[in-house]
This record gives structure tokens, C-alpha cells and sequence, in this order.
């Protein structure tokens, strides 16, 4: 939060003690000097991919910062996420290993086998440039629900985003772009504040129709993140609603009952939302994600998410005539794993000494 909040206390001409503000400048300039490696390489990315054949769009990151505040320098970028079609989602992962990223996660090395299951039953994944520290989040669907941003694609209608002079770079339009901000933030309960920062200052901005951008999520399916998202602003940042439309919104319990649970994450000392071993935890932060949308395609694609797990087809690949296997074998695998992470945890503690293993956990 260095560059934001450096930026604020500049604009409110609030003088800081001198060990604090050469402190607080140092860490904006590390963002800056980050961000824009990022920008860079996050460019000129793009211009490979679509040089490929591969219609990449540049999601969240130095693509929002420049719309939300008018910089990529201000808001910290820590990895580039680009949106491809699913069916060339492995074409795009051969051309960022030829340009020497490898994976990260969800493991560092995966078969033909396991990468065509992942293709199929995943989302997203992750690689790393050792050398720069470069991260890339390369996911071919906006969300893990697709009734929750239907339609929504690289191939969905783009905006260019002008970052200095004639340069740009593509990410989603305005409105759709909102939609996948509200449905992101949402599923993670809006766990960083800066998350919702950065969207407020988006849908804050002169001009914007909020109603329009509300309604068009809910038309993508996304009604009630962007109920949830709406109300947070204006209940953090003093958003400024029609107030026909706040009281649309507040009027859903089931918005009502969203906000409680981002608050709650926001202001936990560690958030259910990120990852966290404890079983009631997890089923916590299942339970949630059961509250993000309506309808029967719905919860129809939820069950379906839960029924093959991404850690299954890596861990155990068939082939694609036993695929059908995945939902039986769900919760044998789910049982195994839980046993093995509780046993291998308990014999790296014995190994700790009295102080390392009475340590909460980072």
C-alpha cells in the first residue's frame, strides 16, 4: 500500500516525520521501479501472444492501475495476468517457456497427460522467471464458475488502455471489466482492501454510470458480487449511489450477508480466504462461494467445480475414457490428502524447536 498511500498523504499535504517519509518513499520507489519491469514485460508479452495468433488480454494489475489512477507507478503490481481462449491456453504456455518462465503452480513440473487434464478441469496457472522474479498468472477462463461471467472470454469485446503516448495494451472492456473485478474480489471476500481501493477509484470516477455497470453484471451473472462490491465502496470509501439503486441492493439479504463476510475477512489477522489447512476453514470458504451467484446453471457448475479437483488430475492423470472416475475417487483423494498434509506437519514439528513450533504460521 506504499505508493497509495504515499500518493494520499502527498495530496492531503500531510507532512510526515522525516524517518517515516524517507521510509515510506523508499518503498514507492521499489513499486515503481517494479512496476514498470512489469509494464514492460507485460507489453511486450501481449505483442508475442498476438503476434502467435493469440488474442491475450492483460488482466487487473498495471492495466487497472492506469485506469483507476492514472499511473501504472502508484498502485503495486506483483504479477501479470493475462486471459487466453481455452483451446489455446497450451500454445500460450509453450511460447512463455520459450521465453524462459516455468511453472510454479499448481506443481513445477507436469506431464503432456497432466497439463491436458489441467487445461480441461483448471482455470489458470502459474509461472515464474527465476532470473527477474516475473510472475504470470495465465488463466483461459475469467472465472472458476462460468454462470458467474458468462460469456466473458479473450475473445469478448476490448479496450485499449493508453499507458504513455501511443503505447497500449488490451484488457477487458469497461464493463466487463467491472464484472470480473467484483467476481474476483468476491471469491476471495475481498480479503485486500486494496482490491476494492483500486475498483472504487474506477466506478468513483467522473462520468461513470454505476447503474449501467451494475446492471450489466447482473446480466453476466454476477449480480450479487457487484451488490456486494457497490456496498463495500460506499460503506468504506463513501461511494456515492443512486439511491434507488443502494436500496435495491441493500434490500438482498443475501448481499447483506456477503458484506459481512468480506468485513470480517478484511479485518481478520489471517483471512479464511487465503490458504489455510484447518478443515472447517476450508468448508467455510466453500460455503461461500455458494452464496456469489443465483439459479440452477449455478449451483449446477458449482457441484460440478467441486466434483474434480485441480490436485486430482495432477496427482493422479488418466486417461481421458476414465475421466469419469474424478468425482467418484473426489473425496477418497480429498480424505488421503488431508491425512498425508496432517502427518507430514506433525513430523516437521517434531523437528522445531519449542519456540519455531508455537509460532503462528505466515
Amino acid at each position: 500500500m506504499a505508493g497509495l498511500a504515499r500518493r494520499a498523504l502527498s495530496a492531503a499535504a500531510v507532512e510526515l516525520p522525516s524517518a517515516i517519509a524517507g521510509k515510506l518513499a523508499a518503498q514507492a520507489a521499489h513499486i515503481v521501479r517494479r512496476n514498470l519491469l512489469l509494464t514492460h514485460e507485460g507489453i511486450r508479452l501481449q505483442r508475442l501472444l498476438a503476434a502467435a495468433g493469440i488474442p491475450a488480454l492483460i488482466l487487473k494489475g498495471f492495466a487497472v492501475a492506469q485506469l483507476a489512477y492514472g499511473s501504472v507507478e502508484t498502485k503495486q503490481t506483483l504479477d501479470l495476468d493475462f486471459l487466453v481462449p481455452p483451446d489455446q491456453a497450451e500454445k500460450a504456455l509453450r511460447i512463455l517457456e520459450l521465453e524462459g518462465f516455468v511453472l510454479s503452480a499448481p506443481a513445477k513440473h507436469l506431464s503432456r497427460a497432466q497439463r491436458q487434464a489441467l487445461f480441461r478441469y483448471g482455470r489458470d496457472i502459474d509461472l515464474i522467471r527465476p532470473s527477474q522474479r516475473l510472475r504470470i498468472d495465465l488463466q483461459w477462463r475469467a472465472a472458476y464458475n462460468p454462470a458467474l461471467l458468462r460469456g466473458v472470454s479473450a475473445n469478448s469485446p476490448a479496450q485499449a488502455v493508453t499507458l504513455s503516448g501511443s503505447v497500449t495494451v488490451r484488457t477487458l472492456s469497461s464493463d466487463d471489466l467491472f464484472a470480473y473485478l467484483c467476481v474476483h474480489g468476491a471469491h476471495h471476500a475481498w480479503s485486500r482492501l486494496k482490491w476494492l481501493a483500486d475498483l472504487n477509484a474506477i466506478v468513483a470516477a467522473d462520468g461513470t454510470d454505476v447503474e449501467r455497470l451494475y446492471r450489466h453484471a447482473q446480466h453476466l451473472g454476477a449480480g450479487l458480487c457487484a451488490g456486494q462490491a457497490l456496498l463495500l465502496c460506499q460503506r468504506l470509501f463513501g461511494l456515492n449511489l443512486p439511491a434507488p439503486l443502494a436500496t435495491e441492493i441493500a434490500a438482498k439479504r443475501r448481499a447483506q450477508r456477503l458484506v459481512t463476510i468480506a468485513m470480517k475477512a478484511m479485518t481478520a489477522p489471517h483471512a479464511d480466504t487465503e490458504h489455510n489447512d484447518d478443515v472447517l476453514a476450508a468448508a467455510k470458504i466453500m460455503h461461500t462461494q455458494f452464496l456469489l451467484g443465483e439459479g440452477f446453471s449455478f449451483y449446477c457448475a458449482q457441484l460440478c467445480g467441486l466434483a474434480v479437483g485441480s490436485a486430482d488430475v495432477i496427482r493422479f492423470p488418466l486417461p481421458s475414457a476414465l475421466h469419469f472416475l474424478y468425482p467418484i475417487l473426489r473425496l477418497p483423494f480429498w480424505l488421503w490428502r488431508r491425512a498425508y498434509f496432517q502427518f507430514a506437519d506433525r513430523d516437521v514439528a517434531d523437528h522445531l524447536s519449542p519456540a519455531r513450533r508455537e509460532a503462528p504460521r505466515e
